[in-house]
């Protein structure tokens, strides 16, 4: 079970945290490149894009589904949020 829940977190990672951290990687290879008010407005995206948890949009998506199949989605991805340990 420890090895399933350890692919888990591995997945979420690729999916989810690692195109923000090439985002941000890229960001600050070009950010010389651009005026100071393109720099703002991209920093300011990359912060809201780490600080709003990966898993909300899902919510918002799963919210938008018929009343039986969206409740017990929402279930199941908390559900696995814990088994995970995103959330407690």
């Amino acid at each position: 079970m420890k090895d399933e829940e350890e692919i888990a977190i591995l997945a979420v990672f690729i999916i989810f945290v690692l195109p923000l951290l090439i985002k941000m990687a890229f960001w600050s290879f070009t950010m010389n490149s651009n005026s100071p008010e393109k720099n703002i407005e991209k920093a300011t995206e990359l912060i809201t894009d780490a600080a709003i948890p990966w898993w909300l949009g899902i919510f918002e998506w799963l919210a938008g589904l018929p009343r039986i199949i969206g409740a017990g989605l929402i279930i199941v991805l908390i559900y696995f949020l814990k088994w995970i340990g995103e959330i407690k």
